[in-house]
């Protein structure tokens, strides 16, 4: 009787040793480890911001587009005053979905290219006639506090301004809230244009 419990003494030592190794080694455990369980996912960006229009950064050479393109529109810029355009030309995504925007599927979605680098993004989608009116406001407001508005540009606050100007970084936002003429539906339409010297040099 007495050796029975000397045998069960030391298995509850020996399980005792093993929770204490278990617990140390968790104590242990590599601080990046710790950090990945414990961290918070970072805030998805909102639905209304411009840069999820950037399938690709300015300066891509037409070359390296890793998408198909459909077919071409050409674009000509408004004439300077020394009379001088600007084309470019525009392509559309022939297999690659376009970009989300606001919430929604962009229906219109084109690639712009000047001495073959993008320099240009335009799109358009379709809002709820209901709040398009809001959510343009509140869209330009969050996009001027992030930039800067560009002059002339009606005040975001009112919500009454239709067209929304914005130059952040080298990046200049020029969006409007009209009638779309296929479905008569309230949409915004937006083009993000480079205004990098370096960039715009090329080659």
């Amino acid at each position: 009787m007495r050796h029975g419990v000397g045998c069960m003494a030391r298995v509850a030592a020996a399980m005792a040793v093993t929770a204490g190794l278990a617990a140390c080694a968790s104590s242990n455990a590599p601080s990046s480890e710790k950090a990945a369980r414990g961290a918070p996912h970072p805030p998805a960006p909102a639905a209304d911001d411009w840069r999820a229009l950037m399938m690709l950064p300015f300066g891509t050479l037409l070359k390296d587009v890793p998408y198909p393109l459909g077919e071409i529109v050409v674009f000509h810029d408004a004439a300077d005053e020394a009379g001088a355009r600007e084309d470019r030309d525009c392509y559309t995504l022939r297999e690659a979905a376009p970009p989300r925007f606001f919430g929604r599927q962009v229906e219109e979605y084109s690639l712009c290219f000047s001495r073959d680098r993008l320099n240009r993004v335009e799109a358009s989608v379709s809002l709820p006639a209901e709040s398009a009116s809001a959510q343009f406001a509140a869209a330009c407001a969050e996009w001027q506090r992030r930039g800067a508005p560009a002059p002339g540009t009606g005040s975001a606050d009112t919500g009454a301004s239709d067209r929304c100007e914005v130059r952040d970084g080298t990046t200049e936002v020029d969006a409007r809230l009209a009638t779309s003429e296929g479905s008569a539906a309230p949409a915004v339409f937006i083009a993000l244009a480079d205004s990098d010297p370096v960039r715009g040099a090329g080659p």
